[in-house]
């Protein structure tokens, strides 16, 4: 999985190396001192699963603060930055929030 950048960038395939599918998902670690860390990534549903683990794995690994957590949020269109137009407020939807 490859890092994303904050703010969203507009970038639309899936993140898993080799999957070149657009991404219905937006997958982003949150945390209390630093919810805006940069640690994210996108996803097609066929490696939703994979993203998850792999961020999750990964804020265990590094010792995160401990109210860490994964954010799933749902995209309808893909991801929308400034060039495409101002993001809308309800451009995605939080599916779920996992615990670290």
């Amino acid at each position: 999985m490859r890092p994303a950048p904050l703010p969203l960038d507009g970038d639309l395939t899936c993140s898993m190396p080799g999957c070149g599918r657009l991404s219905c998902f937006h997958v982003r670690l949150e945390t209390a001192s630093a919810p805006d860390d940069g640690r994210a990534g996108d996803s097609c549903g066929a490696h939703l699963a994979e993203v998850v683990q792999e961020l999750a794995s990964w804020a265990r690994e590094q010792r995160r603060d401990p109210a860490s957590q994964v954010v799933v949020y749902a995209m309808t269109d893909g991801r929308a930055n400034e060039a495409s137009g101002p993001v809308e407020p309800f451009d995605r939807l939080a599916l779920g929030t996992i615990p670290i």
